[in-house]
């Protein structure tokens, strides 16, 4: 058996100056079943997916295949092999790297965007900028929706969201066309337009992909000064003749030149203490990486400024690649301020596996990206594969081609909501005291007559809770956090009783 019918796709990720040896597909049947038992026993040892046991069975079951193949040379069938094994494993970060020098596959030198009203051309290179603005609706003659659809299941994501993004590039790539049925040519793909236009586009190196640009709104670029931005991981402005403060982060780590990351959140205190700012809006729709233990000072600040932390006050704008750190930021905002998400769903889910480790097949020399720590932002339970925000956003060609912000038109028209009502003072005492939800200590405790339940985050752990409780009806109390409610009973005697918390799909028991 071929491995050509295992393929699968990975993350847009460029490693070619981690090769430790040159990549050799002209190896013999037996050097090739020791790199994959080498393969997996590095995956049993390190990624925390594949202790789940459906991943486990899936990821073995397709091992047992692989391991039995007859191999041969051809690299993409190997590589795309590979790929579909890790692919099991349903965790974005475990991929064979494309671009890796020694595989270097090709993709067409466009950059597309997937709209909610279809998947345009938005940037190109020079032989093919004719085609920039256009529509894409067939790819070698099928329909976009159907190409999808039948690479998805291969598509290295944890949710449909990230896949469209992926597709964006994979999904022009003639390797991968070819080896799903759809064309039979290694070095072009054609492109069908809503205009009734088609072009053929020759594939070319990542590097000429690499130079393109979406020009999503607000990437980079301050679109009220018309302030660039390139190349720094952290940023604000104010908007126009406001106290509204507009935050980028694209990465948590140090800039290069300038403030640390530390020394920007303090700027940001100190405008906020000196009532300058008295609003924010946090951009993280772009980027992903970092070290989410930098974020603590930064989400305490947002916490505890009481005047950025009220309704209508904090908004966080969130993408269909809101990833990694970024994604962490967000779940920690929105279980403990009062945030208002605006955006669409993120790319992961709440609890994320991060932190990358390469490991070179030793015969083939072939680099697999694999992760190895968990990072919760969540309970252990809760398996949602992203966050929802408050507010959905469709964003539009034609906003696109007008240079509008469909994210910030959400801000602006936002409506603040009606006072919550405040828990009654006969159910306040015997509300407050300590409890125990999933074997975790919280709290909720009385702060100048408001209730609000807390907990603190572990070791190796983001996951902690500080939100506001209110009376919603009885036996239910409301929280800040959408979907999450508390109920309880009184008995004859008029003793109150946490029964659980209802948190989104979950009903977690209140000891």
């Amino acid at each position: 058996m071929k491995l050509k019918v295992f393929i699968g796709l990975s993350f847009l990720c460029c490693i070619s100056m981690l090769n430790a040896q040159d990549v050799n597909f002209n190896i013999d049947q037996k050097l090739w079943q020791e790199d994959f038992q080498f393969l997996k026993k590095k995956i049993e040892k390190t990624v925390p997916a594949y202790q789940i046991p459906e991943n486990k069975k899936a990821f073995d079951e397709v091992y047992e295949i692989i391991r039995d193949s007859d191999v041969g040379n051809q690299k993409e069938e190997i590589v795309y092999g590979l790929q579909r094994l890790l692919n099991t494993l349903n965790d974005e970060g475990c991929n064979v790297p494309l671009f890796q020098k020694g595989v270097a596959l090709k993709l067409s030198p466009i950059k597309t965007y997937w709209f909610n009203d279809g998947l345009f051309v938005l940037d190109a290179t020079e032989s093919n900028k004719d085609i920039i603005g256009q529509q894409i609706v067939k790819i070698n003659d099928a329909p976009v929706e159907e190409v999808f659809e039948t690479l998805k299941p291969l598509i290295n994501a944890d949710n449909d969201y990230y896949k469209k993004h992926l597709f964006q590039a994979y999904g022009l790539m003639p390797s991968v066309l070819k080896l799903m049925g759809f064309g039979n040519n290694d070095n072009e793909v054609s492109l069908q337009f809503a205009s009734g236009k088609t072009k053929q586009i020759i594939s070319s190196s990542i590097n000429d992909y690499a130079q393109l640009s979406r020009g999503l709104p607000n990437d980079e670029l301050f679109s009220f000064t018309n302030t660039s931005h390139e190349n720094e991981n952290y940023w604000f402005e104010f908007l126009p003749n406001s106290k509204t403060l507009f935050v980028q982060l694209q990465r948590i780590v140090n800039n290069e030149n300038g403030e640390s990351f530390s020394d920007f959140v303090s700027q940001i205190e100190t405008l906020i203490k000196r009532k300058k700012a008295d609003k924010i809006i946090l951009d993280v729709r772009y980027g992903g990486g970092g070290n989410g233990f930098k974020l603590k000072k930064f989400t305490d600040l947002l916490r505890d400024a009481k005047a950025i932390n009220q309704n209508g006050n904090l908004f966080v704008l969130t993408s269909r690649t809101t990833r990694g750190t970024l994604l962490e930021l967000v779940s920690i905002l929105k279980l403990n301020t009062k945030a208002v998400i605006v955006g669409e769903p993120t790319a992961e889910g709440v609890n994320t596996v991060g932190d990358i480790r390469y490991a070179t097949l030793p015969n083939s020399g072939i680099i697999v990206s694999l992760t190895h720590t968990l990072w919760s932002t969540s309970w252990e339970k809760d398996t949602s594969t992203f966050l929802q925000p408050d507010i959905l956003v469709k964003y539009y060609y034609s906003d696109k081609a007008s240079n509008q912000d469909s994210w910030l038109d959400a801000v602006r028209s936002y409506k603040v909501k009606i006072s919550r009502v405040s828990i009654p003072d006969d159910l306040q005492e015997g509300l407050i005291g300590t409890y125990k939800i999933e074997g975790r200590k919280v709290t909720i405790e009385d702060r100048n007559g408001r209730l609000f339940l807390t907990m603190n985050r572990k070791m190796k752990s983001f996951f902690e809770i500080h939100t506001e409780l209110y009376f919603q009806s009885d036996g239910v109390l409301a929280t800040d956090i959408d979907g999450v409610e508390i109920k309880y009973n009184k008995n004859s005697s008029g003793v109150l009783k946490l029964q659980y918390i209802q948190w989104q799909h979950l009903n977690l028991k209140i000891d």
